[in-house]
């Protein structure tokens, strides 16, 4: 009769649901979504209006939301922390200006922030007090702005976040990063399995299973001895063959469905894709409209609720969205073509250059000769003897 014995140093353990932010950032796909979200709208441009007039300079606020980071840091802050949470806290410190407006917007990591007092169980109200770093009631609730990216009926906002909603699919590749690392530390598979022909009791398999984890546990320079027949097996799956592969790249695919990014984002890609170069040069503006968009939108609203009445903020995404330079340079040509709309000094501040003092004299000399044509045209139009007498004396 043969004798098995299944010898693992690999198990998940159910304190790791759900995952914690430090766990999550470091899945690669994870960390690609979130960084791309948060990259592609922290360097953007912010501008205040007032109607339709541009406020300048604007308010302290828009230049930087909270004193002590920049303002890339702060938005990187907040869009990772509605990434992974679907809310951002956002707490007002340093007073009320003349304004009205507040000092500083600190972001509050959700780890060190949870909801006191009365909790409303389908998340409708806002809690009334949040409790800090421990301390309960530490906070009024009139402090806290809680910025939403999402908000899922009768769920509160504390309990939202992908990292609770969508642990699963996030321990999927959590487990497969631990196990594909502890396949490669053991030079194989860290499952194996060990069978021999001899009967064996509990404690002796027990004794042969310990004395080779320990063996396993020193690296794969020191080989395990067997004898009288006892022969080891890998046991699991094999991260090198096909349907790992696959499967690995599904997990990938379905993390960057959560976050609403393509999967090409994730050096995956999709069967059955049809992107040209045709339809690419749009990318940027599809991944603005239908993922950067649930992030945008929210902090607009929230500074924008903050500034006097009638002024708003708005998040300039010209940058990331803009055509191709080639594009771009055939609109301006049509824009001041033969029936203009635009200036050429607009074109340049568009395109983030100074104004040209040669270009606005070459534009200035080409339009006093337009204006000069225009009025020998209309001279000629109503002297029409003039151009035969003129003609009658050239042959003469």
């Amino acid at each position: 009769m043969t004798q098995t014995v299944v010898s693992t140093s690999f198990a998940i353990t159910p304190a790791a649901y759900p995952l914690t932010v430090l766990e999550a950032a470091g899945i690669s796909a994870v960390r690609r979504c979130v960084s791309l979200i948060a990259n592609a709208v922290a360097g953007q441009r912010w501008t205040e209006w007032e109607g339709a007039s541009q406020v300048e300079p604007p308010s302290r606020l828009v230049k930087r939301p909270a004193a002590i980071f920049s303002r890339r840091e702060w938005v990187w802050r907040v869009i990772s922390q509605m990434a992974l949470q679907d809310v951002a806290y956002l707490r007002m410190v340093g007073g009320i200006d003349d304004e009205g407006i507040p000092g500083s917007l600190i972001p509050l990591p959700s780890e060190v922030i949870s909801p006191a007092g009365y909790t409303d169980p389908y998340g409708i109200f806002p809690p009334t007090a949040y409790t800090l770093s421990g301390v309960p009631g530490t906070i009024s609730g009139e402090e806290i702005i809680p910025m939403r990216s999402s908000f899922w009926p009768g769920v509160p906002m504390h309990l939202q976040g992908i990292l609770r909603m969508a642990r699963n699919t996030f321990m999927q590749a959590w487990a497969s990063d631990i196990y594909g690392a502890r396949y490669w530390q053991a030079g194989g598979s860290p499952v194996a399995v060990i069978s021999t022909e001899q009967e064996l009791t509990d404690p002796q398999a027990e004794t042969i299973a310990n004395r080779w984890r320990d063996r396993r546990s020193k690296g794969p320079d020191y080989p395990a001895v067997l004898g009288k027949g006892a022969k080891a097996e890998d046991w699991g799956a094999d991260i090198s063959n096909s349907v790992a592969i696959d499967a690995r790249r599904e997990m990938v695919v379905e993390i960057a469905n959560l976050f609403g990014v393509p999967a090409r984002y994730v050096n995956v890609v999709p069967t059955g894709n049809s992107m040209t170069y045709a339809n690419i040069n749009d990318e940027a503006l599809s991944l603005e409209r239908f993922t950067l968009s649930g992030f945008i939108d929210p902090i607009q609203d929230v500074i924008s609720d903050l500034l006097p009445e009638d002024r708003g903020m708005l998040i300039d995404m010209t940058r990331l969205t803009r055509p191709s330079q080639e594009a771009r340079y055939r609109a301006w040509a049509i824009a001041t073509g033969n029936k203009p709309w635009m200036m050429p000094d607009e074109v340049r501040h568009e395109e983030g250059l100074s104004p040209s003092p040669e270009i606005e004299r070459m534009e200035e000399a080409r339009l006093t000769a337009i204006e000069a044509g225009a009025e020998g045209f209309a001279q000629n139009a109503n002297n029409p003897q003039q151009q035969p007498q003129e003609k009658e004396t050239a042959n003469a």
